[in-house]
């Protein structure tokens, strides 16, 4: 096997390595050599003695902004075994979370030392994205190894995320290995949940919020509203839960009519409402309704950093009308998906939409996504889900 191409990073950009990120950017590359895109290369930066320092490996990429993901500090040739043997321990670790469910996150990108690279399984099919240039380079091998350590009967490819057109990638979707003759059943929460990864959301489902769903549900009571509901994840759990009265509501008819098969499939009682949640929400509390739970699980709001001023103009509206429609006592269980929307910053918006309706609110909980979505300690961009349960008083 040849030797990597060596590429030399910036005094800045080897700072950034060694404080415990994992990535390097355009500005901080001075010498490429012959890398082409998608190559694992050697990361090096200049000594004092002139010489060079190694840093690691990566993956390289010509397009992105990103142009080089660590894989390793060592500096070692990564053949076939080694990320075998870094997909093994991703599994050995779920093993450990003792996860109930049928569906889960197996390999989370960056946090599983797999830069680019997200596994999901959804019982005995798998589903692959691959979305830098180095994890698509290695797609055959990704599913030779998938397909010798969780011999699933269909691993599908859900390349459809614009983060692919970022590292000039084009987007895909379809069957690798097996045969998918559409909706399958899966398990999440004690429920049945039908899912399609060709043509529900992400890789079919929201896995990041499913231990969210199971927390929520420990607050059902009385009349529960789901907005942003897509197929139905909180909302069923309330509805399992014993709840009283479960609304559901989403812009998409499709996603609807998963949640009402969902409903049938464990014989619970759901209404839905094909609307615009903003809408719904405004023209519940002109009707005076109210309601002992509200969820917000909004799409992303704020997709860059340019987009978080109008990002949070959003968040708080949303609140702002879901607190106005809670009891007293009432919970709120609400959401963001923005990496760029900090904590801090959402806890704020809550705080003025708080102030605006003219209500006190407890924290119960501050959560984010489920354990099989880990936080990469010093990469904050792995952790991007912030849910907050919060108590009218």
């Amino acid at each position: 096997m040849p030797e990597a191409h060596q590429i030399l990073i910036s005094k800045r950009g080897a700072r950034r390595l060694r404080a415990g990120h994992v990535w390097i950017y355009q500005s901080d590359i001075e010498d490429l050599s012959d890398a082409s895109s998608g190559e694992v290369v050697k990361v090096v930066t200049q000594h004092k003695s002139g010489g060079s320092n190694s840093l690691g490996m990566a993956f390289y990429s010509a397009d992105s902004q990103i142009s080089l993901r660590l894989i390793t500090r060592s500096d070692i040739e990564l053949d076939k075994d080694f990320f075998k043997s870094r997909i093994q321990d991703a599994l050995q670790f779920r093993s450990r979370l003792n996860i109930s469910d049928s569906a889960y996150r197996v390999v989370y990108s960056e946090a599983d030392r797999l830069p680019g690279l997200i596994i999901d399984r959804y019982g005995d099919v798998v589903v692959l994205q691959t979305q830098c240039a180095g994890s698509e380079r290695l797609k055959s091998t990704w599913i030779d190894i998938v397909s010798e350590l969780l011999k699933p009967r269909a691993i599908i490819e859900k390349n459809s995320t614009p983060a692919r057109r970022l590292e000039g990638l084009e987007e895909l979707s379809g069957v690798l290995t097996g045969s998918l003759d559409g909706p399958f059943e899966i398990i999440q929460g004690g429920l049945r949940m039908m899912v399609d990864p060709l043509a529900g959301q992400k890789t079919g489902a929201y896995l990041d919020q499913r231990e969210n769903h199971r927390a929520a549900a420990a607050f059902a009571c009385g009349h529960c509203l789901d907005t942003f509901c897509y197929q139905g994840g909180f909302g069923l759990s309330f509805a399992r839960a014993g709840a009283e009265n479960v609304t559901l509501v989403d812009q998409s008819e499709q996603a609807l009519e998963v949640a009402k098969e969902n409903a049938r499939l464990n014989d619970l009682a759901i209404e839905t409402h094909h609307a615009n949640a903003f809408d719904f929400l405004k023209e519940q509390q002109i009707a005076g309704a109210t309601y002992q739970v509200v969820v917000l699980d909004p799409p992303a709001f704020a997709k860059n950093r340019k987009a978080i001023q109008r990002a949070a103009r959003g968040y708080k509206e949303i609140n702002l009308r879901a607190m106005r429609l809670l009891e007293k006592g009432g919970v709120l269980i609400t959401s963001s998906c923005s990496y760029h929307m900090s904590s801090e910053h959402f806890e704020a918006i809550l705080l003025e939409a708080a102030r605006d309706t003219g209500r006190t609110l407890q924290i119960i909980q501050r959560r984010g996504q489920s354990r099989d979505h880990p936080e990469l300690l010093g990469v904050p961009e792995s952790a991007y889900l912030k849910c907050y349960i919060l108590r009218v008083l």
